[in-house]
């Protein structure tokens, strides 16, 4: 059996393998689908001006193809959902997860998938909603499965479907080794410590001491990068007149020399984005101010999520003794596939 740890992002749906030498594969998909395709015949520039350009998958399944990941607003307009029914079920969940599912095993999968799947606190804090969810997941995921990446045959077969906490996958890639085995001190489980996820549309807080979860220091909001991404899609309309998706501002908020060419010629966004960023950064420390205080109860306090790498100066500066996590992008779902190798090699 295949053990796999799944962080369905709102900003990237990311899928980590732990093999059977305990070294991780990861994949990060961009979280954006549309319906279209991507021949355009014989239009072209020729070699003028000609460079690489990323070209989304092609994703097919009951008689549709989708378009997912880098470049789809090039050929179809994105698919933009930021509600928690799309962590259940969807299209657009299936065609991004059998996309990265692609990228990390290839087409020739004969073992079985045992899934651990990531959701927000906010879900997993709803004893209704977390139930419901994982009822939607194991209804469509469970079972076999066929579809066609870019007109490769895909054949999979899933047996197993659990879920976590997000910002627990960031717990355990802190704490886990590639087998799955607790690798800090022991103190360090027994010790609070605490971790702030900030997603694309979820800011998590998580607090854990002794293997308990401690209610009173963990909540969610939706006070992610989707803030800023906002803020800019609003300045930039405002400004120049241009109409940006949440996924084409999130981008440009990652740029280090932001460019956007309009009717006006070419326009530096630089100081839209620097705006946009201080605001989401004074409206996440507000968040974890009201949760945490000072922070200083915390023996270990841990930053994970891609907005944690782009809030970082101002994250640390408000909490000196945190730590980001390294590639804490990738921090989730490679905790869930560690742990997710414990629970499953077990059973």
């Amino acid at each position: 059996m295949i053990s796999l740890g799944i962080d369905p992002g709102y900003g990237n749906t990311k899928v980590a393998l732990i093999t059977a030498e305990e070294e991780t594969r990861f994949v990060a998909i961009p979280s954006v689908v549309g319906v279209g395709e991507t021949d355009v015949g014989l239009l072209s520039l020729g070699d003028l001006g000609r460079r690489r350009r990323a070209t989304p998958d092609r994703v097919a399944f009951g008689g549709v193809t989708y378009l997912v990941g880098e470049g789809v607003a090039r050929f179809a307009r994105p698919v933009q959902r930021m509600d928690f029914l799309r962590l259940s079920d969807g299209p657009e969940l299936r065609a991004l997860f059998y996309d990265a599912l692609y990228h990390v095993l290839g087409v020739d999968v004969p073992e079985p998938l045992a899934l651990m799947v990531g959701l927000p606190v906010e879900v997993m804090a709803d004893k209704a909603k977390a139930k419901e969810t994982l009822r939607g997941l194991r209804g469509w995921m469970v079972g076999r499965h066929r579809c066609e990446v870019n007109e490769e045959a895909v054949a999979l077969r899933i047996e197993e479907v659990r879920v976590m906490a997000q910002p627990a996958g960031a717990f355990f890639a802190w704490g886990l080794d590639g087998g799955g085995r607790w690798a800090r001190p022991k103190a360090d489980l027994k010790a609070p410590v605490a971790v702030c996820d900030v997603g694309f549309n979820t800011l998590d807080l998580f607090a854990v001491q002794g293997g308990d979860v401690v209610a009173r220091f963990t909540g969610g909001d939706t006070a992610g990068m989707r803030r800023a991404a906002e803020l800019l899609t609003n300045a930039v309309k405002a400004k120049h007149g241009v109409d940006l998706s949440l996924h084409e501002a999130d981008a440009f908020l990652r740029q280090r020399r932001p460019r956007l060419y309009t009717s006006e010629g070419e326009a530096n966004l630089t100081p839209l984005v620097t705006q946009a960023l201080d605001t989401a950064a004074a409206g996440v420390v507000t968040f974890v101010e009201q949760r945490w205080g000072s922070g200083r109860q915390f023996a270990h306090l841990l930053f994970a999520g891609g907005g944690a790498e782009a809030l970082r100066d101002a994250l640390l500066r408000q909490y000196p003794h945190g730590v980001v996590l390294p590639n804490p992008v990738a921090a989730n779902a490679v905790g869930l596939a560690r742990y997710a190798a414990r629970v499953f090699g077990e059973s």
